[in-house]
């Protein structure tokens, strides 16, 4: 089986992230991953790329929005699949895009200013998978709940959330018809936990990935990480 890590933040692009490219790779690695899937927080979250180049042209922004992807890329090599994602911020409510390349994005400047229901029929006609991330992240204080019933899936175990978050994830995925999907939302290099999708095939592209999950042959899993503690 050949996994994949579907949520991952780099230093160099999300605002809240710990990770280096080199410590995404030997994570990675050392846990048996295929490939990763670098899922930034997009100029709607919380982006350094803002403030890096504030007056920027939505295109600069994009150039330097995928930098994080690019680091993480270079120094992979052969070890380890890299590709490219975004995290979509509304309101405390995030979803994860799979489907466009980091090139292919800079065609998109139109998704800035659209409400979630919109994104996610855009994306649809476009062939971009729609995940909703972490839907009761605050779980445990009963608050920021908000349904997005046009995304395509849910992320249902996110290893960085309570167990109590994914149940409530995995009812709503059930009862709403959804894809299902896995992911760290890793951070930092030492957290205890790591999700993700399996493939019994390695994966070729973003597209491929995300019309293989609308096949149904990915399956979500969670591990511990060989690197907790380190």
């Amino acid at each position: 089986m050949y996994r994949y890590e579907t949520h991952c933040h780099t230093r160099r692009t999300s605002a809240c992230s710990q990770l280096s490219a080199e410590e995404i790779v030997s994570l990675y690695v050392e846990n048996g991953y295929a490939g990763v899937f670098i899922t930034d927080h997009f100029l709607n979250g919380n982006t350094t790329v803002n403030a890096a180049i504030p007056n920027a042209s939505y295109r600069e922004k994009i150039r330097e929005f995928r930098k994080g992807y690019l680091e993480v890329k270079e120094c992979a090599g052969d070890k380890l699949q890299v590709f490219f994602g975004l995290e979509f911020s509304d309101r405390g409510t995030d979803i994860l895009l799979y489907g466009w390349n980091e090139r292919e994005l800079e065609d998109q400047e139109c998704i800035l200013g659209m409400e979630l229901g919109d994104l996610c029929r855009y994306c649809a006609g476009r062939g971009i998978l729609t995940v909703h991330a972490h839907p009761f992240r605050n779980a445990e204080r009963a608050e920021g709940f908000r349904m997005c019933p046009q995304a395509e899936g849910v992320e249902v175990c996110n290893a960085a959330r309570s167990p109590l978050s994914n149940r409530l994830a995995e009812t709503y995925a059930a009862g709403c018809g959804k894809l299902r999907l896995g992911g760290s939302d890793t951070h930092a290099f030492s957290q205890a936990m790591l999700s993700g999708v399996c493939f019994r095939e390695p994966i070729s592209s973003e597209r491929d990935f995300a019309e293989r999950m609308r096949k149904g042959e990915g399956t979500v899993f969670r591990k511990q990480n060989k690197c907790a503690g380190l």
